[in-house]
């Protein structure tokens, strides 16, 4: 069964991420970390929003899906950055 503390801890080792490191960035001790990973304790929205900071794609620790990648601010695409003159 894929959870979203499997995946926050799949997120945490894709980055190379301690528990320790994870729960620093979130604004929690690493005690609180091990339990979202264990799926004992649901982590707060601040956590969340703290933790995609170091990169920690949310989406996909909530709902399973991959967060779609913006497209390259340098790829052009039809009428990106152009003005037209009348």
């Amino acid at each position: 069964m894929n959870t979203y503390g499997k995946r926050l801890q799949q997120e945490r080792m894709r980055l190379g991420l301690t528990q320790q490191q994870l729960a620093q960035a979130g604004g929690v001790g690493q005690h609180a970390q091990s339990l979202y990973e264990r799926d004992i304790t649901l982590p707060r929205a601040n956590y969340l929003a703290a933790i995609t900071l170091v990169g920690i794609d949310v989406l996909f620790v909530l709902t399973g899906r991959h967060t779609p990648h913006p497209p390259h601010p340098h790829t052009e695409t039809p009428g990106n950055g152009q003005l037209s003159e009348r």
